[in-house]
């Protein structure tokens, strides 16, 4: 049919989508903020924000199998709760993360890229803004293959970070960090554990792209069965990989250099190979946050759509092109509103306001989960996942108290105009816009 999306990528395809997401901008740029926070334990940061993030897979698994639609996480809301506004907001919200993880990922690639192209940063990452919304509106199939090969080469680089530290340390020409050693403090009375945390959650931007599958189930081939162990897969082989990586890093470079590197993985391949190794690890994070930048704007478009075909945004945004297939309305967009959100410039800054939204979404899918195992235990659950007790998915209850305990323990200062911000307040407030825009927005609601 002229209106629907053609249903065509396998598990593999999908794992690789998941995968290519998930290893962007977080390892390529944001270890070095993370190893500032956490010293010689940022490998337990990520490990502590890998838990968290498969705590929440498990309910992604089990409700994308139960309902195989774009919009995933505005019709598990609705399903469970059973009011349309709530469900709006958090559709919504999903969308807005979107933006913002686009917006950060771009400056990230446009930090690698200037050393190279000597232009401003900002106009680099508008400028990779656009050529992956015009690959976006070209087609999916066109977006996976993209995805397959930049997901490879960034795949590759990491590896050989891996193998490259491994093999020095092993041989015993690099000493391995003291993986227990405390990390500085925060502040004199703050516990010992809390840099860790805080680490964790900024880090947490490196696991967002795993719950962005559920947004490609009307594309998926038999979605109740690939989609379950799309999550898992995913997510399992992108965490083994952050923590080598981590371990890696801060035994060859003093995590106070990391922090303080915009090239972090550059500056690592260059100590440990030389020549023109930091050069070749750039271009590999180039590959890695542009494709990470391609999937998000596919997924913002196909939330839009989504929630556009069940009249909550307005209609347009349902349409599909005639000749692509693809929801060009919503890909274009997708791609300007991205390119506004460059105007807080710092990836740190769109990072904060990502893993704000990202707690916010992951707390209403786990408690959306623990609600309809209550009041819609009739449904059919082609995958359910473990550990339960009684009705009560214990995994899901696990991802929905670790959420709240991460969303505060977000503390990365944010400054805007001379003025000092708190990255939480700042992301509650951009969030918290969602819910007067549901009722200029929602089409349904005006007739209600």
């Amino acid at each position: 049919m002229a209106n629907e999306l053609k249903r065509c990528l396998t598990l593999h395809e999908i794992v690789i989508y998941g995968v290519g997401l998930i290893l962007g901008a977080g390892i390529y740029v944001l270890i070095g903020s993370a190893a500032g926070m956490a010293g010689n334990m940022l490998w337990l940061s990520f490990l502590l924000a890998a838990v968290v993030a498969g705590f929440t897979a498990v309910s992604y698994a089990e409700l994308s199998a139960m309902f195989p639609e774009a919009a995933a996480e505005y019709v598990y809301a609705r399903a469970a709760f059973k009011w349309r506004g709530l469900a709006w907001v958090f559709g919504f919200v999903a969308i807005v993360i979107g933006f913002t993880t686009a917006s950060a990922v771009a400056v990230g690639f446009a930090r690698y890229l200037a050393l190279f192209v000597p232009l401003d940063k900002t106009l680099l990452a508008a400028g990779l803004i656009c050529v992956m919304t015009f690959v976006n509106f070209w087609g999916i199939k066109e977006s996976a293959r993209f995805n397959a090969l930049a997901t490879s080469i960034e795949v590759g680089g990491l590896l050989l970070v891996i193998v490259a530290g491994a093999y020095f340390i092993i041989m015993g020409h690099i000493p391995l960090a003291n993986l227990t050693e405390l990390p500085p403090l925060i502040s004199p009375d703050a516990p010992v554990w809390l840099p860790v945390v805080s680490a964790g959650a900024l880090i947490f931007f490196a696991y967002m792209g795993f719950e962005d599958i559920a947004n490609i189930a009307e594309e998926a081939q038999n979605p109740s069965q690939t989609l379950p162990r799309a999550f898992i897969y995913a997510l399992l082989i992108s965490s083994v990989i952050y923590v080598l990586v981590a371990i890696v890093a801060v035994s060859v470079v003093p995590f106070s250099e990391l922090a303080a590197s915009d090239q972090p993985l550059s500056l690592i391949m260059g100590v440990l190979i030389g020549g023109r190794a930091p050069e070749w690890i750039a271009v590999v994070a180039l590959f890695a946050t542009a494709n990470t930048v391609l999937i998000t704007l596919i997924v913002c478009a196909r939330m839009m759509y989504g929630m556009a075909k069940s009249s909550s945004l307005p209609a347009p945004l349902a349409k599909i092109h005639v000749q692509r297939k693809t929801p060009y309305i919503g890909v274009m967009l997708a791609g300007l509103i991205s390119i506004g959100f460059l105007f807080f410039k710092e990836i740190e800054i769109l990072a904060s306001i990502s893993d704000v939204g990202i707690f916010l979404l992951f707390l209403v899918v786990n408690l959306s989960n623990i609600v309809l195992r209550y009041r819609r235990a009739d449904l059919n659950r082609p995958w359910r996942g473990p550990l339960n007790i009684g009705r009560m998915p214990v995994l899901s209850l696990l991802g929905a108290i670790s959420c709240i305990l991460m969303l505060f323990s977000i503390n990365h200062p944010v400054t805007i105009a001379g003025v000092q911000f708190s990255s939480l307040l700042l992301g509650l407030a951009i969030f918290g816009a969602a819910i007067p825009l549901y009722f200029l927005l929602d089409r349904s609601s005006l007739s209600e």
